[in-house]
């Protein structure tokens, strides 16, 4: 028997998710590998799944969780030298990592640095290679502006991290002085804590009215459409969620009349499988960034699978910062 947290319907997590006592998981098939999982890091999207809102909607039941740490128990044919090693792996929906165990495609996983903990290896898959992709998509290169929000997150902090690698300012947005001192320790040269400060006008003045180079936003909602305003003359802005809520139309207009560009992001439900060598490559960097100290993935509580339900909930209610990381191979099985 196996332990899996399941949702049997759509609605907050709290509300839909339980650990269930299920059979074995069949043998993996061609191509495919079995993790037994060490551990998972949750993000907003797997409050998404939960409500039926994310882009790739599988029925339930369903189990979440998306980037997992673990070792290779099992393998098909074709796909046999991978046993016993340990990996990275961001497992298809609705086959989730939420569980002590799961079955991949084989060609998802990629070999963990030895030195890397199980935890801090599950905080890297989506909120880095987002936030990577993110500062691809956008150009960004050393002495640009970037303002990101919800920058005590999971992926503000990775956003924050890369581009200051990258030689860029960083502004970051935030929802309290704790949270806005947090921004600044990961390397925001400006923090605005948006429940007191109007985040545009603070931009404009850090600025010296120009705007900022790049947005990276995702929490979407009205703050989408106010990031507009903080764009400068040919500004890029990356939309890689709606936390906050859908953000109104944007009329085509306004973004001719700024020179501007509006991208969408969505990494977890299609760059591993339609990029695969530039998601490959992208790891290499993170691995040689956090060797060099630069990127610190900012695992801030770690949670057994009987927790998950409450942690999904304060994630989604934005009660907590840095990355929540799943437990699965200490007291859990």
């Amino acid at each position: 028997m196996i332990r899996r947290l399941v949702a049997y319907r759509t609605g907050e997590p709290t509300q839909v998710l339980s650990v269930a006592e299920l059979p074995d998981d069949p043998p993996p098939g061609p191509g495919e590998v079995q993790l037994a999982v060490r551990a998972v890091g949750l993000n907003f999207l797997d409050v998404s799944l939960c409500r039926g809102e994310y882009p790739v909607r599988p029925e339930p039941p369903m189990t979440p969780g998306v980037e997992a740490a673990g070792r290779i128990v099992a393998a098909g044919p074709g796909a046999e030298q991978l046993l016993g090693q340990e990996v990275i792996a961001c497992p298809a929906l609705p086959r989730g990592a939420l569980g002590s165990t799961v079955t991949v495609d084989a060609t998802l996983v990629v070999a963990r640095p030895p030195t890397m903990e199980p935890t801090i290896a599950a905080a890297l898959p989506v909120t880095y290679q987002t936030a990577w992709f993110a500062l691809e998509r956008a150009r960004v290169t050393a002495g640009d502006v970037v303002l990101v929000h919800a920058g005590a997150g999971g992926v503000g902090i990775a956003v924050t991290q890369l581009a200051v690698a990258r030689g860029a300012r960083v502004i970051a947005t935030a929802g309290s002085p704790a949270k806005t001192a947090l921004c600044r320790a990961e390397g925001a040269a400006v923090a605005v804590d948006y429940t007191s400060e109007d985040f545009v006008a603070v931009v404009r003045e850090a600025t010296g009215g120009q705007g900022v180079d790049v947005v990276i936003d995702p929490v979407g909602g009205d703050v989408l459409a106010r990031s507009l305003d903080c764009l400068a003359f040919e500004g890029r802005l990356v939309t890689v969620g709606a936390a906050g809520g859908a953000p109104p139309p944007v009329d085509p207009a306004r973004l001719i009349a700024a020179n501007a560009d509006l991208v969408g992001l969505s990494w977890g439900s299609t760059y591993p499988w339609r990029r695969p060598a530039a998601v490959r490559a992208a790891y290499q960097t993170l691995f040689d960034l956090c060797a060099a100290g630069a990127v610190r993935p900012p695992v801030a509580r770690v949670v057994s699978l009987a927790q998950t339900p409450q942690a999904l909930d304060d994630l989604a209610s934005r009660r907590t910062t840095g990355k929540i990381i799943v437990r699965l191979d200490e007291g859990e099985q």
